[in-house]
């Protein structure tokens, strides 16, 4: 692994970290801005060379403002590398795959990254805890500020910052909120009609690495769709009032699991069953990870963690900090090599019981538990 990513690889985001506003829910805020410079193809028609000056400058210029954190370029990083940056969203694949000379800058505590040459010339990004979105665009309007005082931008009196999608013509900027909803996911329908009101509302609804991903553990990404023609207070607003109903629905859905009798009944099998799987299983996919480790944390929201004799139980920050960091671009990072399908389904359920404590690393199942699910099936490992 590049020497210079060790540091960030073991170092957990602020905004993963730290304890935000509804943060039992919302995972995180981010808010990113596009900005191209003035009278300069945009990346996908730049050539080379102009891609490889403005990469350059941006070093030269806005480099300092990351001296605490990294400057790279993504053609120097190999595929686990790069797999990294996309989950920890400080890169997108077209970032990563790019044909011209593109460039990553971010805080070490993963709170502020730029990236040039994407889609558009810039794309700033501020993160922050929980619901904080007034935050996450503070700083993301900082670096934004800087760049404009030193690129003449392309901005239309009319129409605002011109970029290379017209869906983010205007304002250029993207709010989002990651949120956990794991007792609306148990209510099929609830969850089904919140994702068709968001739509309604212009509001995208994706998975935990934005656009054609897929909601793993109960992680969905929501996210203003339109710019144009609305200020970037207006969409913040849009976006943290439904992030607000959605809090209420999961709160709800929480508590009636709580005072339906059967329904709590079944979350405490369901979390002894996730448990069981997880400190005991030899092998194990992404997917059947997020799945169980997202039961196990709705159970310890919900109170219920006494009930699964465990002992100590691990503490929904620890869970959901698992949720990152057993992503494959992750796991090969932390063991510094590629691993085929197989073997990165065995490393990551060691990772699994490491992370969630001495009882997971014991082995310990729950306490009226007596069969162990043993090792995964080979022919079940997964490419993820």
């Amino acid at each position: 692994m590049d020497p210079r990513l060790e540091p960030i690889l073991h170092r957990t985001p602020t905004w993963l970290e730290t304890d935000g506003p509804d943060g039992d829910v919302v995972v995180s805020s981010r808010v990113r801005q596009a900005r191209n410079l003035a009278q300069t193809p945009f990346p996908r028609l730049i050539a080379g060379d102009e891609a490889q000056q403005l990469c350059v400058e941006v070093e030269e210029t806005l480099g300092p403002l990351f001296r605490n954190g990294l400057v790279l370029d993504p053609g120097e990083l190999d595929e686990a590398e790069g797999e990294f940056l996309i989950e920890r969203s400080l890169a997108t694949r077209d970032l990563v795959d790019a044909s011209v000379p593109t460039r990553v800058l971010f805080l070490g505590d993963g709170t502020l990254a730029l990236m040039v040459n994407e889609e558009d010339h810039f794309r700033a990004q501020g993160f922050a805890a929980g619901l904080d979105l007034a935050q996450a665009c503070e700083s993301c309007s900082r670096l934004t500020a800087e760049i404009a005082r030193r690129f003449r931008l392309a901005r239309h009196d009319r129409y605002g910052y011109l970029t290379a999608c017209p869906t983010n013509v205007g304002s250029g900027m993207r709010a989002s909120l990651m949120l956990h909803l794991p007792a609306l996911a148990r209510a099929t329908q609830p969850l089904h009609q919140m994702i068709q009101v968001a739509r309604r509302a212009n509001l995208a609804v994706r998975g935990v690495h934005g656009e054609g991903s897929r909601a793993l553990g109960n992680l969905y990404q929501i996210s203003n769709q339109i710019t144009l023609g609305v200020s970037s207070t207006e969409q913040i607003a849009t976006i943290e009032s439904f992030g607000r109903e959605l809090i209420g629905f999961e709160r709800r859905e929480r508590g009636t699991l709580m005072r339906d009798p059967e329904a709590r009944t079944a979350l405490i099998a369901d979390a002894k069953e996730a448990w069981e799987k997880l400190s005991t299983a030899e092998a194990i996919s992404t997917a059947e990870a997020l799945t169980k480790l997202s039961v196990l944390r709705l159970a310890l929201l919900a109170g219920v963690g006494d009930a699964l004799g465990i002992d100590p139980l691990p503490t929904a920050a620890q869970v959901l900090t698992l949720c990152y960091q057993l992503q494959p671009g992750h796991l090969q990072a932390r063991f510094g090599q590629s691993l085929d399908p197989l073997r990165r389904d065995r490393s990551r359920a060691l990772l699994v019981r490491q992370g969630l404590g001495p009882a997971a690393e014991a082995g310990q199942g729950s306490q009226d538990e007596t069969d162990s699910p043993g090792s995964a099936d080979p022919d079940d490992a997964e490419d993820a």
